[in-house]
This record gives structure tokens, C-alpha cells and sequence, in this order.
């Protein structure tokens, strides 16, 4: 099974993880500290802009996850880092969803 790379660019890290490794849980394992809430993918609080080097780098959102990014009203390319899940490639997380841009113009 090859691991995925997870870039966090604002803290300038790297980890490698095992598919199925939630963007939460790879930034702990980096040492990045990223603020959350319910970590159930309904508050929001960890919504972040990603950039990935393939299609199928993360799952797709679940249900939940999809309803709060819809709510938040973030791009397409913004997920909550308790929820998403990473597949393959390199995923690099760029910042906040509402900081970094990631509302639509």
C-alpha cells in the first residue's frame, strides 16, 4: 500500500499516511495544530482550502461534510479536515476556507 503526502503549507510540514488517514488526523501526526469544533464534520470550524495532484487524492465528502461546506457556501476545492479522507497522491492543505479564499467570486 503506498502512503499518501500531506503538505501543510502555512506550517511549512510534511507527513506520509496510510489512505484513509483524515486530514485531521495527518496534521497531529506533522505536529500542525488546526483549530476544530465537533470534529464531526457539522461545525465547519476546520473548513480548509486543499490542492491536490489527482482526482481521486481524498474520498469524496460524505453527506454531512458536503451539507456544511454547502452551508458555508466554500468552494469546491475546500474540506473539512476532521471528515476528508485522503486516497493517494500528494494532498496539500493551503489555509482556512475563509481566510485563504475559498468563497466563490
Amino acid at each position: 500500500m503506498d502512503l499518501v503526502e500531506v503538505r501543510f503549507r502555512t506550517a511549512g510540514r510534511t507527513v506520509f499516511v496510510q489512505p484513509g488517514t483524515t486530514l485531521l488526523a495527518a496534521a497531529g501526526m506533522a505536529g500542525v495544530e488546526i483549530l476544530t469544533g465537533c470534529t464531526r464534520g457539522m461545525c465547519g470550524t476546520d473548513a480548509m482550502l486543499v490542492s491536490v495532484d489527482r482526482s481521486d487524492a481524498l474520498e469524496p465528502p460524505a453527506a454531512h461534510e458536503a451539507a456544511t461546506l454547502a452551508r458555508m457556501g466554500v468552494r469546491g476545492d475546500c474540506r473539512l479536515c476532521c471528515s476528508a479522507r485522503v486516497r493517494a497522491g500528494v494532498i496539500e492543505v493551503l489555509g482556512d476556507a475563509l481566510v485563504e479564499g475559498g468563497r466563490p467570486e
